[in-house]
């Protein structure tokens, strides 16, 4: 079964194996990192769902949409990595992704 790395705000790395077709915050959640409130359920509305994806990661990164990057445009410390959990819909490329759960704030 294909997985992601996640480091977590306590810096922690978990292995979470994920189903392709799942979005990211669900196999987080069902993985029990529940980190991500992702409030607005995928709106893109909120932005509490930001992850940096790993630069250096062996896995192909999707580029995000245009409204995902409106979205990532207005948070306070974007970086050219961050991503929007509720918007990556994971597949068997992204095999071995790593991610950061960033501070809140």
């Amino acid at each position: 079964m294909p997985h992601i790395l996640v480091t977590t705000r306590d810096g922690l790395t978990h292995q979470v194996e994920y189903l392709p077709g799942r979005i990211l915050t669900d196999a987080l959640h069902d993985a029990g990192l529940t980190e991500l409130r992702a409030l607005c359920g995928g709106c893109l509305t909120c932005a509490t769902c930001h992850v940096y994806v790993d630069p250096l990661s062996s896995a192909s990164r999707p580029p995000f949409g245009e409204l995902e990057g409106v979205v990532i445009g207005g948070l306070a410390a974007p970086r050219e990595n961050s991503r929007l959990a509720c918007q990556l819909v994971l597949t068997a490329a992204l095999d071995g992704l790593a991610l950061t759960i960033p501070p809140e704030g």
